[in-house]
């Protein structure tokens, strides 16, 4: 097993968004500031109480393509027996930011008319009609030997360089 899977989970996601996402709730942790200032030295105490928490992700939810620990071994055997495209290095580093929600609301990489907002708009209207910021695609570009060996498959193993599946892109 290569030290990228060992550290990375197998991730599943969907060209089109349709696939099981965790939540991530932002809580707001209270932090307390002492002030040290002119009226400090006068004796004067200031505490000023102040609410922080997470930001809010893009969309207002965090979208995370990670496979449970438990169905992991399932998904890299699944992977085998699927059509392969082998990843570039900046196409593996897109996985990841993907994966880890980095491009929320983003439920896998950009379909055409999301990609031709990015580029037209420098942003995102979402189902709910709210628009978000995107102003760089998130694109898995393929050649035509790609595309024919993919066929009429509708599901497709994301392989590494040494061939070891990374993600399994499904339609």
């Amino acid at each position: 097993m290569p030290a990228l899977f060992a550290k990375t989970p197998l991730l599943s996601h969907s060209l089109n968004g349709s696939l099981t996402t965790h939540f991530v709730s932002t809580p707001k942790l209270p932090v307390s500031l002492s002030l040290r200032s002119s009226a400090r030295q006068k004796g004067v105490g200031v505490r000023v109480r102040v609410g922080a928490g997470l930001i809010e992700p893009d969309g207002g939810k965090l979208v995370e393509l990670l496979v449970e620990d438990s169905k992991r071994n399932i998904k890299k055997r699944e992977a085998v027996s699927l059509p392969r495209i082998r990843l570039t290095k900046s196409d593996l580093q897109w996985v990841h930011v993907l994966s880890e929600g980095w491009a929320s609301p983003l439920g896998g990489f950009m379909r055409e008319s999301e990609f031709l907002q990015t580029l037209h708009f420098n942003s995102l209207r979402l189902d709910d009609g709210s628009v978000v910021n995107m102003s760089v695609p998130i694109v898995l570009a393929i050649d035509d030997s790609q595309k024919h060996n993919i066929g009429e498959s509708t599901r497709v193993a994301l392989v590494d360089s040494d061939d070891n599946p990374i993600a399994i892109l499904s339609e």
